[in-house]
């Protein structure tokens, strides 16, 4: 297994610098994130509505926008794009059957809400769902990589035996999203918990909040396995070696060395200083060496 890397930041935002949120005194949950073209947009847990920022990040820039229409509900715990449209991932809702289930919003590249569809994968609680999506197009194919928040997909405590990170594959077949494969994270991957997911031309990124790490590693598409180790990079830390980035939720490659990543809101457990990183977007570059 190769030592642990450390991410470089490059540069970084809070959030509200760039834009104001869209009802007076609302914070910024930020969960998921996708890099397209010269932007970014990002999903926020506690709003139902994307954010487009440039990559630039620079204040005061037109191009940071609210797209589409705010919407009812719950917010959303992680975005992809694919197929020409938008894809928005809702955690875990109570489903017909009894059972906790995610669902998948899809909006055209206008922001228009085409479909709803629920993912035929149950939960065995709520807060403990998908956190992670991203869309891969096989042979004609297309995919979506669905990222469990629990290791080994479960709740509760057994949720937090590391080494059991767990991706589903999903196709669509009817009216729902089914899952038709699963892959493995390396064992030595001992993520406390899975935050968000990132593909791009064959290589994944996962990240954890908990860890303050991301592990990247070349996948195999159709047979939906691992090849390799891959590497291990700890977001940077203070002089003292202490975290200071405990909130990143989302994750995407805005270039083959370089991710963008997004900051929820501080939670009474975090340390006071990772205050300094919440709320915000983030680009890294990783370490050569």
């Amino acid at each position: 297994m190769a030592k642990t890397r450390t991410l470089r930041l490059v540069r970084e935002r809070k959030l509200a610098d760039l834009i104001a949120p869209p009802l007076a005194g609302a914070v910024f949950e930020a969960s998921g994130v996708v890099a397209d073209g010269p932007y970014c947009f990002v999903a926020l847990d506690n709003i139902r509505r994307v954010l487009r920022i440039g990559l630039h990040l620079r204040p005061g820039s037109d191009e940071h926008q609210w797209v589409g229409t705010a919407r009812h509900g719950e917010g959303y715990e992680a975005i992809s794009h694919g197929g020409g449209r938008f894809l928005l991932m809702i955690e875990a809702m109570k489903h017909p059957d009894g059972t906790f289930k995610g669902a998948i919003e899809e909006y055209d590249e206008g922001w228009r809400l085409k479909a709803r569809r629920w993912v035929d994968f149950p939960f065995e609680k709520r807060n403990t769902g998908f956190e992670g999506l991203a869309a891969v197009e096989f042979r004609g194919e297309e995919y979506l990589l669905a990222l469990c928040e629990g290791n080994a997909c479960r709740g509760g405590r057994k949720s937090k035996k590391g080494g059991r990170g767990r991706i589903q594959v999903l196709q669509r077949r009817g009216k729902m999203w089914h899952p038709v494969e699963r892959i493995k994270l390396p064992r030595h991957v001992k993520f406390k918990d899975y935050a968000g997911l990132a593909f791009r031309s064959g290589r994944l990124a996962v990240v954890s909040q908990e860890s303050s790490r991301v592990w990247v590693g070349r996948l195999r598409p159709g047979e939906w396995t691992v090849d390799g180790p891959g590497q291990i990079y700890d977001f940077p830390r203070t002089k003292k070696g202490k975290k200071l980035y405990c909130t990143v939720e989302g994750i995407s490659w805005a270039s083959p060395r370089t991710l963008v990543a997004v900051s929820d809101l501080r939670k009474k457990r975090h340390p006071k200083r990772s205050a300094k990183t919440d709320q915000s977007i983030h680009l890294f570059s990783l370490a050569t060496s």
